[in-house]
């Protein structure tokens, strides 16, 4: 065979090596790159047999094996090391076969030691990213703690929650949606959820987080409400109440204290048919929100755009935030909690003198708002002293708190009843005009009478009644807070003065003396 015959078929046996290693390990983007290398180390070496003769081909050919073994690891080394030792054979005019072994030993070990550091690439490339990963993640609990440390407001604690676990710079699950428990903790009611509606508008609006380039925090601190959240998943989310049962998901994963993915929508577990026919998503997680084992919701995911498969490593990352999460909620309920009896009566759960200052200063149309006008309601109890030194002091509480009861049942949605201490009550009426508040204070007084109270036979008339004064900001003398109050009491007064029993509006007097 001629040396021009040789190269030849040198060549097309190292093109059939590189194409039958490439069809074996599939790395297609990294073939011709593979192929070039190992093609020039078998044009080095013909050129160097053409040049300086055959005899040194016996071990310049190692060259070629160990370039086709590091290229295409141990497939690659073993055919060089047989198509090589056809070549030589061919060229050399008989070569003995006992160096098949060597060359397949050379290729092998090439091939092995390609193979053994493409696994340390690979292992050190997939820690890196494990521990991006990671630190990401511990990126996006630093900024949801600080942020959750701020308030104790539960409508932005779960705006942080939702963002953290949707956003892209976040945990970048496609969608999450809130669930809270309800005081029994018999059922679930959906509160508020983050994400889209179907697969179309989450491509809009993750287009648009990434065109404005908004991270965590600004996502975070930007308005979710109007820009980022689908109004029909949240109208859905607000109508939705689930019972918890060991029977469904929700219950399994409250009870278990351990996230549960649903891979395939069970038909018999009724509460996954109803997330499927109302949210369209047949793969999700339902992560427990659990404090001191308090049940305190429930945190459903899903990736209802990129289809991405849930993972429990998935899980497992989000469980500290699902931890963090639970707590800030469970502080921010008992939190309103206090407020709201920091707000209220005692004795008859009406709203205090603190929570009137703050609801004054709230609706008080204050001069150049143009508010619409404010009505004020001061009424006390008729004899209430006399009252109470025949019957007692145990006595006088069921009747306030009955009397509390008659006043809220007299009221429209939308107004507000104090208790001032005492005896004294003060209803406060937003956008209404003395007309109005006449007509309110009238039903009170009536509904009062016709109510019987315990121990009410004691009273001088036989009934327990109440006197009752209004006032208005309609009225030209009435320009701040502090001469509303005032009016009223005055009105309240000359009720007592008429004979009580009676209703009396601040609008015969002149001035507020």
């Amino acid at each position: 065979m001629s040396k021009l015959g040789a190269i030849f078929l040198l060549i097309i046996a190292a093109v059939i090596i590189s194409l039958t290693a490439n069809l074996i390990r599939f790395h297609v983007s990294a073939f011709l790159n593979q192929l070039i290398f190992s093609v020039s180390s078998l044009i080095l070496i013909e050129l160097s047999v053409y040049l300086y003769g055959s005899n040194h081909l016996y071990w310049s050919i190692l060259l070629f094996i160990m370039t086709a073994g590091y290229s295409f690891k141990l497939v690659g080394g073993i055919l060089a090391a047989i198509f090589s030792m056809l070549l030589v054979y061919l060229q050399t005019e008989g070569a003995a076969l006992v160096l098949l072994p060597v060359y397949l030993l050379i290729g092998t070990t090439a091939g092995y030691i390609s193979q053994y550091l493409l696994n340390k690439k690979r292992d050190h490339h997939r820690w890196l990213n494990m521990l991006m990963e990671q630190s990401k993640h511990l990126q996006v609990f630093r900024e949801v703690s600080t942020t959750m440390q701020r308030t104790l407001q539960q409508d932005l604690l779960l705006k942080v929650i939702l963002t953290s676990v949707t956003a892209g710079h976040g945990l970048g699950f496609n969608r999450a949606m809130i669930f809270l428990a309800s005081n029994e903790a018999k059922s679930l009611k959906g509160i508020v959820g983050v994400g889209p509606m179907d697969v179309k508008k989450g491509y809009e609006v993750w287009e648009k987080i990434s065109e404005d380039r908004l991270k965590l925090s600004d996502l975070i601190e930007h308005n979710f409400d109007s820009n980022f959240t689908d109004p029909e998943l949240n109208a859905l989310l607000h109508s939705l109440e689930i019972p918890i049962n060991d029977q469904n998901v929700f219950g399994i994963a409250l009870s278990s204290q351990k996230p549960v993915i649903v891979k395939k929508i069970q038909k018999e577990d009724a509460s996954q048919v109803l997330i499927f026919d109302l949210f369209q998503t047949e793969e999700f997680a339902v992560i427990p929100l659990i404090n001191q084992g308090k049940n305190i919701g429930i945190l459903l995911i899903d990736n209802i755009v990129n289809k991405r498969p849930i993972t429990l490593m998935d899980t497992e990352n989000i469980l500290p935030l699902a931890n963090q999460a639970a707590i800030a909620l469970d502080h921010a309920n008992l939190y309103e909690q206090i407020e709201e009896m920091a707000l209220r009566d005692g004795l008859t759960g009406l709203l205090n003198q603190r929570a009137f200052q703050t609801i004054l200063n709230e609706h008080f149309p204050f001069e150049g708002k143009g508010g619409a006008p404010l009505s004020l309601i001061i009424l006390d109890i008729d004899f209430f002293k006399v009252f109470n030194d025949k019957n007692g002091h145990l006595l006088g509480n069921e009747v306030l708190m009955k009397l509390a009861r008659v006043i809220v049942d007299s009221l429209r949605p939308g107004d507000f009843s104090f208790r001032f201490g005492g005896e004294e009550f003060v209803v406060l009426l937003s956008g209404t005009n003395l007309i109005q508040a006449e007509i309110i204070a009238e039903t009170i007084r009536i509904n009062v009478e016709k109510t019987t109270f315990p121990g009410e036979k004691t009273q001088p008339n036989g009934t327990l009644t109440v006197s009752v004064g209004t006032a208005c900001t309609d009225h030209p003398d009435i320009k701040s807070k502090n001469e509303l109050i005032e009016a009223a009491d005055q009105a309240l007064y000359k009720a007592k003065n008429a004979g009580k029993n009676t209703v009396v509006s601040f609008k015969e007097f002149v001035s507020i003396e």
